[in-house]
């Protein structure tokens, strides 16, 4: 499998999204923006370390571990490198088709501090008395986020992909269908087409198709995996009609449902 990076554009693009998110969320990334291209250009380019054609980390859970190592500990950011950092790992991830699983919100809260404070891994006294930690060689803390994500990362099943209905509703956009009206834990699912009316048919008027309608529990909840390929059926967006899930889905809605689904853990993040 080809290892998919991400850019420069990529990280900040995630931070962009986690500023706007977090901005009426009373844990506001503040100030927000970039302190140092340089050091976020470092950061990125630990996924491109190696030698020759020959990278360091060529697996996609250890160059994921390294870009969110260089991001939280570089803080190439103003505010909010630790949540860009996680973002980032959890994107790259999903971009290679690898997801978390069975890690609690606390378990990641307590990874992303260990990072943050170089005390990811375990070091060892002799005597009596605690000695003062030394901070560890860079590879031996990568070392530890990849044990970490070695134990908790699987392959995305096919077609699975985590997405609230708030994105849901983003992925849609693109395709000209929105979700509307909602009522009784229910919401429309409606194309908007242009015809052209009037005599010489000159004139352009937006029409409202109704798809049919779909279960509904707010938009910061998750869409389940059967209920997204019902839509993509009723939409006329699954892969039987030429729209695969790279073309289906969308970057920012992916961001946001991993800022959704991992909201406690970058509160706390956003208050260390």
């Amino acid at each position: 499998m080809t290892l998919k990076t991400l850019t420069v554009e990529d990280v900040l693009f995630i931070h962009k999204v986690l500023v706007r998110d977090f901005a009426e969320d009373g844990d506001p990334i503040d100030p927000p923006g970039v302190k140092s291209l340089a050091l976020l250009e470092s950061a990125v380019g630990r996924q491109f370390t190696g030698i020759g054609n020959t990278l360091k980390y060529p697996n996609p859970i250890e160059n994921a571990a390294t870009l969110m190592y260089g991001v939280c500990c570089d803080h190439p950011f103003h505010n909010g490198n630790k949540r860009t950092a996680l973002v980032s790992m959890l994107s790259h991830l999903d971009r290679n088709n690898l997801v978390l699983y069975g890690v609690r919100q606390n378990t990641l809260y307590n990874l992303m501090l260990k990072v943050a404070s170089h005390d990811i891994v375990e070091q060892k006294s002799t005597k009596k008395r605690k000695s003062k930690r030394k901070k560890m060689p860079s590879d031996e803390e990568v070392k530890g986020v990849i044990d970490f994500l070695k134990k908790h990362t699987r392959d995305i099943k096919r077609g699975e992909r985590l997405l609230t209905f708030k994105g849901l509703r983003k992925v849609l956009k693109k395709f000209d269908i929105y979700l509307e009206n909602p009522k009784k834990n229910q919401i429309n699912v409606v194309r908007h087409e242009k015809r052209k009316v009037g005599l010489l048919k000159k004139r352009e008027k937006i029409v409202r198709v109704n798809l049919g309608s779909i279960a509904f529990s707010g938009d910061s909840r998750e869409v389940g995996l059967n209920l997204i390929k019902r839509v993509r059926k009723m939409c006329g967006l699954s892969e039987r009609d030429g729209i695969d899930s790279s073309s289906f889905y969308d970057e920012e809605a992916i961001i946001d449902s991993f800022s959704n689904k991992y909201r406690t853990t970058l509160r706390r993040l956003a208050k260390v």
